[in-house]
């Protein structure tokens, strides 16, 4: 028989929180302002979201074993629908064009970033995240354009990595920590771990991460959410929209 989209994207979401083995808390809807460090950046980030629905917004899914997901439908810059998943321990912030969770009293925060890969680098890394060269994340999470650039962009990077994919997940994690700008134009260290996949030409990476000395911490929350992240391809076919 077909299966509807909903349905689909259920299966998909509590399959992904069942292979999970981080304990996270529940989150809330919360409101924020868009952009930098803090949120509070005055240049709007481009982390390459594109919602399958124009009019669609970072969205909840409640898994049947209980626990919270946020599921959404993608776009990758080559066209290919991508389901993104990941769990969320803070605060859903709704933002237009963004998927980021944050915690409203403390530096931790979790958002998804798209980038695309040329057409040189495809042969090379597709559906092999794990081959992504330090430069991919050093150009596209730490560039003047991303989440982190909007007073500069950041500087003393530095990314190793710390889990390699596998059949099963076929996402890469690796860690980073660097220097950015607040918008009181201070210095802070932080440190991210970023999980990335790769569904046609884009790289969908979830970051996730703290101050640096929050980091120890935070770590098992933070590599959490790192580990709990998907994205794959959506069936070509024989998935119908379904509509109320």
């Amino acid at each position: 028989s077909t299966m509807n989209r909903s349905d689909f994207i259920s299966q998909f979401a509590s399959l992904s929180l069942i292979t999970t083995t981080a304990c996270l808390p529940k989150n809330d809807a919360a409101f924020a302002f868009d952009g930098g460090v803090g949120g509070l950046g005055k240049v709007k980030p481009n982390t390459g979201i594109k919602f399958r629905d124009s009019d669609a917004s970072p969205r909840l899914v409640t898994a049947f074993s209980g626990g919270e997901m946020v599921t959404n439908e993608l776009i990758a810059p080559d066209g290919t629908i991508a389901l993104v998943t990941f769990e969320a321990p803070w605060p859903l912030l709704q933002s237009p064009g963004q998927i980021e969770a944050r915690d409203l009293q403390n530096p931790e925060s979790a958002f998804v970033q798209v980038a695309e890969l040329s057409k040189e680098d495809i042969p090379k890394y597709s559906n092999k995240a794990e081959s992504l060269p330090k430069s991919f994340y050093a150009d596209t999470v730490f560039g003047s354009n991303g989440k982190f650039g909007a007073y500069g962009a950041p500087y003393d990077v530095s990314i190793k990595k710390v889990a390699a994919g596998d059949a099963g997940t076929a996402t890469t994690i690796v860690a980073a920590t660097f220097t950015t700008l607040t918008p009181g134009l201070r210095e802070s260290p932080r440190k991210v771990y970023i999980a990335s996949s790769i569904v046609g030409n884009g790289v969908f990476m979830m970051v996730t991460g703290t101050t640096q000395n929050r980091f120890k911490s935070q770590e098992d929350a933070l590599r959490g959410v790192a580990e709990s992240f998907r994205a794959i391809e959506a069936p070509k076919s024989g998935l119908s929209s379904t509509r109320s």
